[in-house]
């Protein structure tokens, strides 16, 4: 690995240690994460992967092009916040410094890789200027990259980070990977057909997911693969569950379109009006909570349903363990935005709660129908009633499909299998 001999342009990070004598082994393959915003709440599954990935000996570093809030950053993520290198802010000179120097350097390259990276795929006159940014950043990093001896570049979401990660890989000659997840396929297609050109694997969260890459982009079956986010089975377990003196359905995530909160609401009135006992809370914070409560208010079901908040940590498994039922019915968002398989449902499941939700996206690779729980067509309130009514109704089975459930994420969507999968990609640990 050739070392820089040109300034660093980041002047808020914590340099690492160098590699030691020069010598990275295979078991010790030093990788470089790029990220928009990290860590954050709402991206816990990211910063679940680092631990669990540095746990295992990889010597991962994580490129932020973004800070996030104090507020924003759980307390179990405060160790990587820590040593991770924020991008931005960076001084005008030290960026300008480490520009001229990759000029000198890759004289060729550097206007090559510029103008594909800026003449490529944009479906906005500012996502292109935001590419312009994107490529900036990326060059400003390379002191640091190869300071550290990386040897191989990946990124979370196919946007900001990912551009970074391909100019970082292009410049370097480091191979370059990246993992999509939702809205960066449905909504914000920034680059991604170059993206995925370039990358010598492309790793989504979903099979719905990766047949659309495929089909979408003409992506090789061989480099798109699928690797569900991992969880750790140890923390999110059955709890001994508490009787309560109603049945409780529960729904967790952010307060947007595609998470269905309407329809819960509204299928929870219909069962209320038919003399159903039941309580209801949803866990979270979005831009849609306004808009819900007066829905709740209008409907006359604040006295079954509850709009809890954003709850973190392990206040969260209390919330599971008082539950009964797990309900999410996700659609498709009236801008295209959708989710994959959302990472709280597989975290109920791990919990041993059965799923109400629908056939959309990847939710049918998680919840297997009639087995771990019930899947309705988007928008047919009356299935989703029937399921919520059935499970409400029937203590024995809620309990077999808590039991099934558990059973399916324990063998496909725990940490271990996901990063098995990941340290193949990556070509760690032998693999």
């Amino acid at each position: 690995m050739r070392r820089s001999a040109g300034p660093t342009a980041m002047s808020n990070v914590s340099l690492g240690d160098s590699p030691r004598n020069g010598v990275v082994t295979a078991e010790r393959k030093r990788i470089a994460y790029f990220i928009n915003c990290f860590p954050s709440f709402i991206e816990a599954m990211i910063y679940r992967e680092v631990m669990s990935l540095r746990s295992r000996g990889c010597e991962l570093t994580v490129f932020s092009i973004r800070r996030p809030q104090p507020t924003d950053v759980p307390d179990e993520a405060r160790s990587v916040a820590t040593g991770t290198r924020y991008i931005l802010p960076v001084r005008w000179w030290r960026l300008l410094l480490s520009h001229l120097h990759a000029i000198a350097r890759f004289p060729l390259k550097y206007p090559r890789t510029f103008v594909e990276v800026v003449g490529g795929t944009h479906e906005r006159f500012r996502d292109r200027l935001r590419t312009v940014c994107h490529f900036v950043e990326g060059v400003a990093v390379i002191p640091e990259v190869e300071r550290l001896g990386i040897e191989h570049v990946h990124a979370h979401w196919a946007v900001g980070g990912a551009t970074c990660a391909m100019v970082v890989s292009r410049l370097l000659g480091l191979p370059f990977t990246f993992t999509a997840h939702a809205y960066d396929i449905w909504l914000d297609r920034l680059l991604l057909p170059e993206k995925i050109r370039a990358a010598e694997t492309v790793i989504t969260c979903t099979d719905y997911n990766r047949r659309h890459l495929i089909e979408a982009y003409g992506g090789s079956p061989e480099k798109i693969r699928v690797v569900y986010h991992g969880l750790d089975l140890t923390r999110f377990q059955r709890r001994t569950r508490i009787a309560n003196r109603r049945p409780r359905i529960l729904s967790v995530g952010r307060l947007v379109e595609q998470k269905g909160y309407e329809d819960l609401i509204r299928v929870c009135a219909d069962l209320a009006s038919a003399g159903i006992d039941f309580d209801c809370e949803i866990v979270g914070e979005g831009p849609l909570r306004e808009k819900l409560a007066r829905l709740i208010t209008t409907l006359q079901v604040g006295d079954v349903v509850r709009l809890t908040g954003r709850i973190v940590g392990d206040a969260i498994l209390d919330c599971y363990g008082r539950a009964d039922v797990f309900a999410l019915f996700c659609v498709e968002a009236s801008d295209g935005d959708r989710d994959g398989i959302p990472n709280t449902m597989i975290e109920a499941m791990a919990m041993e709660l059965p799923v109400a939700s629908t056939r959309y996206t990847g939710v049918p690779e998680l919840v297997v129908e009639d087995e771990t729980g019930f899947l309705s067509d988007c928008g047919d309130r009356n299935a989703m009633g029937e399921s919520l009514r059935r499970l409400l109704s029937d203590p024995d089975l809620r309990a077999s499909m808590g039991r099934a459930g558990r059973a399916r994420v324990l063998e496909h969507f725990a940490t271990a299998v996901s990063l098995a999968k990941l340290e193949a990609v990556f070509a760690i640990n032998g693999r």
